[in-house]
């Protein structure tokens, strides 16, 4: 996520948000994501949100963060957080305790809506498996 941000000129992280702030005139590339061998591609037009008055825009591809306290944790959430912490430094990468598998921790990506609503979802669950196809163009939006 890093490395597609901050080839943007002028992206800036923006660490309460989790996302990285980027001009509105920024010509956002197009991502495509392999599932299963297939492409599925986001067009980089719908990798950009702004705000209501379109000063400030942001890219719409966030990065997972785990255990984050706000502060109202009790205080077993707090030493796991440290505990959590302790670990990525050690490790020099992802947390080993986050709920992603360690073998898929740095090849995982969390799509929301930006990549599901152009989409059929279907969730088999019996057999642990889900599916993606296409929207006809007449759907989208």
């Amino acid at each position: 996520v890093s490395r597609i941000a901050l080839s943007l000129p002028g992206a800036l992280y923006v660490e309460q948000l989790g996302l990285f702030n980027i001009p509105c005139d920024a010509d956002v590339p197009e991502l495509e994501l392999r599932i299963g061998g297939k492409g599925y591609r986001v067009p980089g037009d719908e990798l950009k949100i702004a705000d209501d008055s379109r000063q400030y825009c942001f890219l719409s591809i966030g990065i997972m963060q785990f255990a984050k306290s706000d502060g109202n944790d009790d205080a077993t959430d707090g030493v796991l957080e440290e505990e959590v912490v302790a670990l990525k430094n050690a490790a020099g990468g992802p947390a080993v305790s986050s709920p992603i598998p360690l073998e898929f921790q740095r090849s995982t990506w969390l799509v929301g809506d930006v990549f599901l609503r152009t989409r059929y979802c279907i969730f088999d669950y019996e057999h642990e498996r889900f599916g993606l196809a296409e929207l006809k163009e007449d759907l989208k939006e």
